[in-house]
């Protein structure tokens, strides 16, 4: 300490100030909202989905909603029970996900019994989580090489409280029951599965979790902490007798609605789901070509602690927190033109949280703009804990998209809120986004304890014009852990693309080939248009394709027919199949060289495939000092076997310099589907932009203790 006092005491007033000036920018740097995924009620699996739903202003709550189902078509709850009935209305106006019970516990290395022990909403973490990667452009090999820190909300643990109830015996006892319902366990959970290094931490602030956690991995960030925060929130609704609890006092809606600001606000709908943000310092997103769907520019968590009852809301709390949040943008409160509030639906809560969101951000006033207020709640319910992580997303999609969205129940609001005096709106259609000298927006969200939290947003920069994509073939990679899940992987990802036309095939296959994790069961197709991807994806979802291990090592091609000269076999991976020996280590089952064959039965020798370290004596090998004649009429399919050993595969190969740009694909394809590392983005020197397309799908057995049941 008393060495870095020395040092400062050193500088000049001029280097002083840009050492500050340089701390301060550091401090306050914008942190990327890279990644986002998500299971939300209604079947909202994917941003998009949420987007269009939102959008459309179409809410998944109201008469029609139905209590949940597992995967084989059960209630979760028997409400034919005699201590259940009376709670099943309560129950079938709630907002569930159906299906909880499966999960893909093979893809995360979990026996079947720590799968069975394992709380549903952990279960949802792991899987939204590869979700969210997968967005972000992200794969598991980078992330490994980087600081990543993982931040959770999650409060409750109902998920053994029916076993509690039931009564569990000595026989339905597992060492798994207390790691599998911890929720300390859920971030640990996250990092051991992606097998990361960083800080991980669980929180719980009940519906302020999701903005209180986003806080604080924003600060590890600029503090470089950490280079990649994965922020997750789970929250099901597993006990029916806590929803009984809310509406004896008088929370549920009980039109089985939920419509905050607005004059049918008569309470609020409980759901559940989960949702997962990639954060990263925008300076890094950009570098790597990934814009984001929104900027963090500030943050702040803040408690009133001096009220008089625990659950008491806290106007001068909140507003409090916007300011500290607003504070840390350097904005003005004019720019902010959305708030994402915490209205749940209540109609005196409404009315105290609009004036206070009008005197936080400057709105009283016939010069102040109109500042434009709304709730993900009344589109998928009060997803309580996960309800920050939702109303999140919301906001940083309305910013991507530079637009916002309707309100339901906005062509009524509520008479009681002052609108013209405090300058908010609701919007009734969508409304492209009010032109400003910053595009921001704000997200709030408050405990049930007091603990509020507020999040302000900005847009990114409009993205820059892509460059020419050459139109010419690309090289289609797939994989996945099981052929069953490659089939639904390269379904998912063809209804997706189907439904769009903001893409291209180029930009496809180079996002699938350098940023996914490539398994061991894969598919390859040369495609050369959209229309071809589409249908090699048609193929890849109804065929099962060859299974192969991964591998990492660079390799030249030692081409027989011409001699001494060796060719660079662009992105090609030079280690066998499963192999995992250093080059020029080769063990006696596994060597890492293998011959490359023309094509057709009974072909001669035409090349070796090796690691550049071996290209020389591999050469003299086969070709024979002072030997006379081609090299492969002194090799019959003996030394074929003698060096290429057991476990590789052979490659077809021509005349390399009679391959144009589809027999390289068709080359690396032979390669990938042999199970090695190919970067088809060698032959492309100017490659296109990468793009956004959803996670792996992974397909889940049922996963659910007996004990669990409630009856």
């Amino acid at each position: 300490m008393n060495d870095y006092i020395d040092q400062l005491a050193g500088l000049t007033r001029k280097q002083l100030m840009v050492l500050l000036a340089r701390r301060h920018q550091e401090s306050t740097q914008g942190i990327a909202v890279s990644g986002m995924g998500c299971r939300f009620p209604g079947g909202i699996d994917t941003p998009d989905a949420l987007w269009e739903a939102v959008r459309d202003a179409r809410p998944v709550t109201g008469a029609a909603s139905q209590p949940p189902t597992d995967s084989r078509g059960r209630p979760r709850w028997d409400t034919t029970a005699p201590d259940l009935a009376p709670l099943a209305a309560t129950l079938a106006a709630g907002a569930y996900l159906d299906g909880i019970d499966l999960f893909d516990a093979e893809r995360f290395g979990l026996t079947p019994e720590e799968a069975e022990h394992l709380d549903p909403q952990q279960r949802l973490l792991l899987d939204v989580t590869l979700q969210a990667l997968a967005d972000a452009n992200l794969t598991l090999r980078t992330l490994r090489r980087r600081r990543v820190g993982v931040y959770v909300g999650i409060s409750t643990a109902e998920y053994n409280f029916a076993g509690l109830r039931n009564g569990i015996g000595k026989d339905d006892l597992s060492p798994y029951m207390g790691t599998g319902t911890a929720l300390s366990a859920a971030s640990g959970r996250i990092a051991l599965a992606l097998r990361v290094r960083g800080p991980a931490l669980t929180l719980d602030t009940a519906c302020s979790s999701a903005l209180t956690a986003v806080h604080l991995a924003a600060g590890a960030l600029r503090a470089e902490e950490c280079d990649v925060a994965v922020v997750g929130v789970s929250h099901l609704l597993l006990s029916p007798f806590t929803s009984e609890v809310f509406a004896q006092a008088g929370m549920i809606s009980p039109t089985g609605r939920c419509l905050p600001f607005t004059a049918e606000a008569d309470g609020y709908v409980r759901a559940e789901g989960c949702g997962v943000l990639v954060l990263e310092r925008y300076r890094d997103a950009a570098a790597d070509g990934r814009p984001p769907y929104a900027v963090v520019r500030g943050s702040a968590v803040h408690q009133d602690g001096d009220r008089e009852q625990l659950a008491a809301w806290s106007a001068a709390a909140q507003r409090t927190v916007i300011d500290l949040a607003l504070h840390r943008t350097g904005a003005s409160a004019h720019d902010v033109r959305y708030v994402e509030a915490q209205a749940n639906g209540s109609r005196v809560g409404g009315v105290v949280e609009a004036e206070t969101l009008a005197a936080a951000y400057d709105r009283r006033g016939a010069a102040a703009p109109d500042l434009y207020v709304g709730s993900a709640k009344a589109n998928l319910g009060y997803l309580e804990t996960a309800s920050g992580v939702a109303g999140m997303m919301k906001t940083a999609l309305a910013l991507a998209h530079r637009e916002i969205p309707p309100q339901p129940g906005a062509d009524h609001p509520d008479p009681a809120i002052a609108w013209e005096r405090t300058g908010l709106r609701l919007a009734t259609a969508p409304r492209p986004w009010p032109t400003t000298a910053r595009t921001l927006a704000g997200v709030s969200a408050t405990g049930f304890t007091g603990t509020a939290a507020h999040v302000v947003m900005e847009a990114p920069p409009p993205p820059g014009s892509a460059p020419p994509e050459h139109g010419g073939p690309a090289l289609l990679l797939l994989s996945a852990h099981t052929p069953a899940a490659l089939s639904a992987t390269a379904q998912r990802l063809r209804t997706h693309l189907a439904a769009r036309d903001d893409w291209s095939h180029g930009s496809v296959c180079r996002t699938l080939a350098e940023r996914r994790d490539h398994l061991a069961h894969r598919h390859a197709a040369v495609v050369r248009s959209d229309e071809d991807l589409l249908t090699a994806l048609g193929c890849a979802a109804t065929t099962d394709p060859p299974g192969a291990a991964p591998s990492s090592t660079t390799g030249v091609l030692l081409d027989l027919r011409r001699g001494a000269p060796t060719t660079e076999l662009p992105g090609l991976d030079a280690r066998p199949p499963g192999g995992d020996s250093t080059p020029g280590e080769g063990t006696g089952d596994r060597t890492p060289a293998w011959l490359a064959r023309i094509c057709g039965a009974g072909a001669p020798i035409a090349g070796v495939v090796c690691p550049a370290a071996l290209a020389a004596p591999l050469l003299a090998v086969l070709t024979g000092d002072g030997a006379t004649g081609p090299p492969w009429e002194r090799h019959d399919d003996a030394d074929t076997v003698t060096l290429r050993r057991t476990g590789t595969a052979a490659l077809p190969l021509t005349d390399p310099a009679a391959l144009d740009e589809a027999d390289w694909c068709g080359l690396l394809a032979a390669a990938y589907l042999a199970g090695h590392d190919v970067d088809p983005g060698a032959l492309t020197p100017d490659p296109p932009p990468l793009t956004r397309l959803p996670g792996p799908a992974l397909l889940g057995s049922r996963y659910w203790t007996d004990v669990n049941i409630w009856h």
